[in-house]
């Protein structure tokens, strides 16, 4: 299957809205949308990444460059993947995580950091975990989406 991963752009923020919503069961504006990515092109650090097989995005990439106090360590966030989570997705999953990987190498960070918005028990966290990762520790998260 053919397919691209490219940045987000204004064009796409009806399609990520409606993508996010379905993914999440919240309503997500295309204005919340075009808000963030403005935020993201005032911040060189953030970007959004789609997803896309004939025109249609199945997938977006969150990707944030963090920085140590020290300013030496750098590590790339990986803060948002969504993916229709049928088995002919599957690849989508590996095809975002492995483009992850050349930008957190493209960037010169020192290891990446894989959060996951996933509430699932720990058995079943584990049992996802992406090869190469290690839990190192819980983010407590307050949504007001």
């Amino acid at each position: 299957m053919t397919y691209t991963i490219r940045e987000a752009t204004s064009q796409d923020t009806k399609q990520i809205s409606s993508f996010v919503s379905e993914r999440t069961g919240k309503a997500i504006s295309p204005l919340h949308i075009e808000n963030r990515l403005h935020f993201m092109r005032e911040n060189p650090d953030e970007s959004l990444y789609v997803y896309e097989e004939r025109n249609q995005i199945l997938g977006t990439l969150g990707f944030r460059i963090r920085h140590g106090a020290d300013m030496i360590l750098k590590f790339s966030e990986i803060s948002v993947i969504s993916v229709d989570e049928t088995k002919s997705r599957q690849a989508a999953a590996d095809k975002l995580k492995s483009y992850a990987e050349q930008l957190t190498s493209k960037h010169a960070c020192s290891g990446m950091w894989w959060i996951t918005g996933s509430e699932k028990n720990d058995a079943t966290r584990a049992a996802n975990e992406p090869l190469g990762f290690h839990e190192t520790g819980y983010r407590f998260v307050k949504r007001f989406l």
